[in-house]
């Protein structure tokens, strides 16, 4: 007997029972495999941000409370730092487009040293330094805006005083980390704070963040406790964080992004799980007899298990590949499937994330057989028999 053939002939007995499960499973495997894409994409990005030697550091209370800049000079005198940018919020759109993205201004010396993993050509770089209104932006933001070099951009602040200001922009950058970001010029902005009405120079000469380019690890590991000791007893109090860390606590503000892919996971495998299980089990009730037939004429308790372990593979196989490509095809033409917001890369399916994805759905497709199948491991010729019509 040809056990391939059989096994694959087996399974399209039931031509719509079959079609429906195969479609339940690759539902729950393109499910599954977008949020393995998610996590992997997290601990990317942590990664990343592991191997640059960066520190933010931020006021103890608050990420909104802004700290002036005189902080930033201190802490670049420092041993240990090799370059601080202060960096501040602008909340930027559209006029005619409600999608906010990433948009911060950062001191325009110290991005390219900081931010090296920006990846600007030299150039671009050099636009930057020399153009009052430059901006660097994110390769899918440029994509998603049809943006592109030398192109002039407004965009309107969504955060107080609600500015209105002209962007060009010198340089995009390819870096995974970065793909929806707008980096101005902090300069700039200051300009057009100072120039609004009721404007101080508390709040115009002050930034949200302050990121610190150690100059070595060891230096890396000292700073931060460092830092915060020098400010401690002042009116602005610093909380100082590697940079893979701040990363975590950004993206945990929108919620805990890898526990609610865990919870969301294990749902959609047991979902998975059952599913299949009650075809297999629907399916062997029904071929009680074929079976028994098997088995008379010589086929062990172990190829009748394997055979049916066999067919509740192929069924997740089948079902995992279809999942798989599914959730391979979305992230590929979407250009916008990452988070937009800072830090967060656009998600794209590893080889590992694939592999694990079609892993699991065969992995339960052959779970779902053992129970059936060792029901017709065990089965009695002589009861079964008296099914056959």
């Amino acid at each position: 007997m040809n056990t391939p053939a059989f096994v694959w002939k087996s399974l399209w007995r039931n031509r719509v029972r079959t079609g429906l499960t195969i479609a339940s499973v690759a539902v729950s495997v393109f499910l599954f495999t977008l949020l393995l894409a998610v996590v992997a994409s997290m601990q990317r990005v942590a990664a990343d941000a592991a191997e640059q030697l960066r520190l933010v550091v931020h006021h103890k209370t608050s990420i909104t409370k802004l700290l002036p800049l005189r902080i930033g000079r201190e802490i670049a005198a420092m041993p240990g730092v090799r370059a601080v940018c202060p960096v501040r919020w602008f909340g930027g759109r559209l006029k005619d487009n409600p999608e906010q993205f990433p948009s911060l201004a950062g001191e325009p010396a110290a991005v390219p040293v900081v931010y090296s993993d920006f990846e600007l050509r030299p150039d671009e770089i050099d636009a930057w330094l020399h153009t009052r209104t430059a901006a660097i932006v994110g390769s899918e933001l440029a994509q998603r805006m049809a943006w592109q070099r030398g192109q002039r951009v407004t965009l309107h602040s969504t955060v107080p005083p609600y500015l209105t200001l002209e962007f060009r922009v010198v340089g995009i950058t390819y870096a995974r980390a970065y793909p929806n970001i707008f980096a101005l010029r902090l300069d700039y902005l200051r300009d057009a704070l100072r120039q609004r009405p009721g404007s101080t120079p508390e709040y115009v000469d002050a930034a949200y963040f302050f990121w610190v380019k150690a100059d070595s690890r060891a230096a890396l590991e000292h700073l931060p406790a460092e830092i915060d000791a020098r400010f401690a007893h002042s009116p602005h109090a610093t909380r100082s964080e590697h940079e893979e860390a701040f990363v975590a606590q950004f993206t945990r503000m929108f919620g805990d992004i890898p526990q609610i892919a865990a919870a969301v996971g294990a749902i959609v495998i047991a979902s998975l799980l059952l599913v299949v299980l009650n075809t297999m089990a629907m399916t062997i009730r029904e071929r009680t007899g074929e079976l028994a037939v098997l088995k008379a004429m010589g086929f062990g308790g172990l190829r009748r298990l394997l055979l049916t372990g066999a067919e509740a593979g192929l069924l997740g196989l089948l079902g995992a590949t279809l999942g798989c490509a599914a959730a391979a095809l979305l992230l590929s033409r979407v250009a916008t499937a990452g988070l937009n917001i800072p830090y967060f890369p656009v998600l794209t399916l590893s080889p590992t994330v694939l592999a694990a994805a079609a892993g699991i759905g065969v992995l339960m497709g052959l779970l779902a057989g053992v129970a059936p199948g060792w029901r017709a491991a065990r089965i009695s010729v002589a009861t079964a028999l008296r099914t056959v019509r």
